[in-house]
C-alpha cells in the first residue's frame, strides 16, 4: 500500500497534517514510500493487514445492457472526449455502467512465489537462500526449470532437486538464476530457509460493471504485499461475500467491515490487472444485489463539483444502501491521478453505525447529479468521517484498457475454492 497525505489532524482544521488509511478490509497491504498529493499536504501512513488464515468479504449482482457510443476501438473514451472538445460538434456519449456498492471477496495470486522473509535452518542456523543472494521481494518462478505456482509446487520440486537447486527469480524487471544448497532436517525434508507467499485475500467493494465490454473495476487503489510493501503482480478472482459485523471507527483507529465469503466456489469476476487505480478484469454478467437496476453515465472529471453526493456500500449482509456524503474538494485533473477528491460523510445513520469511512469500503461508488463520479479509497486517521476518492473516469479508463489487452490468466490456482471464514486478512506466509 501507499502512504498518502491528508487534510486535517485530530481536532484541528483542514490545513494541518493527517494520516490516511487504505480501506480494503483484510487485504494484505503494507506501507510503501510517502507520496505527495498536489495541493493536499501532510504525511500519512497505512495500517498493514494482519496475518491470519483466511479473509472476509461481501458482494452482489446486476442486469441489462449499456451504451458506450462507438465502442472502445483504438482509443479510450476520455481521449475521444478531449479530441471532440477541440472540434465543433457534440462530444461522444459517456460510458454507461451499473454502479456497484456490493462487498466482494478478493483473492489475488502472485505471479510466482513472493519471498517475504528468511528462516534460519540447519546446524549453522543460516538461510541458504539468503546466502545465495535471494532477496525479500524476489519472486521464485521456476525450480530447476520447472514452473512454480504454489507453495506445494515449491516443496515438491525442492525435495526432488537434491542437495542443490537452481532457482529462477524475477527481481524487478530482471530475471536471475541462482544456485541454492538445500538443508535437510531430521525428517528428511529439504529447506531453502525462506518464507514465501502465493496469494492475498480480503474484502473490498465493487465500483462498477460495464455490460458492453463485460469488465469491472473495484477497490480504487493498488493491492500491495503486507511484508514487502510492493504491488502484487498476478491475477485472481472476485467472490460473493456478505458483511456480518461492523467495527466502528474512531479518531486514530479506523473501523472495518467484518464478513465472509458466501459462495466460496462461485467466481464473480476474473482479476486481470492490479494497479494504482484498483483491480480490474472480466465479468460475464451484472452482479447481484444492485442498488440501481439500470445503467448510468460515468462523469468526466470536469463534471464533478464540490457539494452533496451519495455513496453506495454495504453495512449489513449483502444489501447495498445509499448514504449522504459531501464532496469537500474536487481536484482539477486533466490526466489520471489517484487523489481526486476529499469526501466527508454526512449521513446520520452511517455516522452512528460506522463512525464514518471504514476499511472494507474501498471502492464504494460515489454518485452525483445522476452520474458515477468516483469511488472512496482512503480514510483520514485524524478524522474518520473524511477521506479521499478517485475519479470514476480514471477507473473506467483502466477497465477498458484491461478489456482491450487482457493478460493471460495466472495462475490457474486462482480458481481454487476460497475458504469461508469470518475475520480480517489472509495471506499467510509459509516457510520452505
Amino acid at each position: 500500500m501507499k502512504r498518502w497525505h491528508g487534510l486535517g489532524r485530530l481536532g484541528t482544521a483542514a490545513t494541518a497534517l493527517a494520516s490516511v488509511v487504505v480501506l480494503a478490509g483484510g487485504l494484505d497491504f503494507a506501507p510503501v514510500s510517502p507520496a505527495m498529493a498536489a495541493g493536499m499536504p501532510g504525511p500519512g501512513h497505512d495500517i498493514p493487514g494482519r496475518d491470519t488464515e483466511t479473509k472476509r468479504s461481501t458482494l452482489p449482482p446486476t442486469d441489462a445492457p449499456g451504451v458506450f457510443g462507438a465502442g472502445v476501438g483504438s482509443h479510450l473514451w476520455w481521449q475521444r472526449f478531449t479530441r471532440a472538445r477541440r472540434a465543433p460538434g457534440v462530444a461522444p456519449p459517456p460510458p454507461m455502467v451499473y454502479v456497484g456498492g456490493q462487498t466482494v471477496g478478493v483473492r489475488l495470486f502472485t505471479r510466482g512465489l513472493l519471498v517475504v522473509g528468511f528462516q534460519r535452518v540447519g546446524p549453522q542456523g543460516e538461510s541458504p537462500a539468503a546466502a545465495a543472494d535471494v532477496r525479500i521481494g524476489d519472486r521464485i518462478e521456476r525450480v530447476n526449470g520447472a514452473l512454480v505456482r504454489t507453495v506445494d509446487d515449491l516443496r515438491r520440486l525442492i525435495h526432488l532437486g537434491g542437495p542443490q537447486v537452481w532457482l529462477t527469480l524475477r527481481r524487478g524487471r530482471e530475471t536471475r538464476r541462482v544456485c541454492v544448497r538445500t538443508v535437510t532436517d531430521v525428517a528428511g525434508n529439504r529447506h531453502l530457509g525462506v518464507y514465501v507467499r502465493d496469494k492475498t485475500t480480503g474484502i473490498g467493494t465493487l465500483t462498477f460493471f460495464d455490460p458492453l465490454h463485460r469488465c469491472f473495476g473495484a477497490l480504487g487503489h493498488v493491492i500491495t504485499d503486507v511484508d514487502t510493501g510492493e504491488p502484487i503482480e498476478g491475477s485472481g478472482a472476485l467472490y460473493p461475500a456478505e458483511v456480518t459485523g461492523i467495527m466502528r471507527g474512531e479518531p486514530g483507529r479506523p473501523g472495518e467491515k467484518k464478513g465472509h465469503f458466501v459462495f466460496p466456489q462461485r467466481v464473480m469476476g476474473e482479476i486481470e490487472e492490479n494497479c494504482e487505480f484498483g483491480v480490474f478484469g472480466h465479468m460475464e454478467r451484472p452482479p447481484a444485489h444492485l442498488y440501481l437496476p439500470r445503467v448510468i453515465p460515468v462523469a468526466r472529471p470536469d463534471e464533478v463539483h464540490d457539494g452533496p453526493a451519495m455513496m453506495l456500500t454495504v453495512l449489513h449482509g449483502q444489501r447495498v444502501e445509499a448514504y449522504q456524503v459531501q464532496i469537500e474538494r474536487a481536484v482539477h485533473q486533466s490526466v489520471p491521478d489517484t487523489r481526486s477528491m476529499v469526501v466527508r460523510v454526512t449521513d446520520p445513520r452511517l455516522l452512528r453505525e460506522a463512525g464514518g469511512i471504514i476499511q472494507g469500503m474501498s471502492g464504494s461508488p460515489i454518485l452525483q447529479d445522476g452520474r458515477l463520479v468516483g469511488a472512496v479509497t482512503h480514510v483520514f486517521l485524524s478524522d474518520v468521517t473524511r477521506g479521499y476518492g478517485v475519479y470514476a473516469a480514471w477507473m473506467v479508463e483502466e477497465a477498458l484498457r484491461t478489456a482491450q489487452h487482457p493478460r493471460a490468466g495466472w495462475p490457474q490456482a486462482a480458481w481454487l475454492p476460497a475458504r469461508t471464514q469470518k475475520g480480517a486478512v489472509l495471506g499467510t506466509r509459509v516457510a520452505v
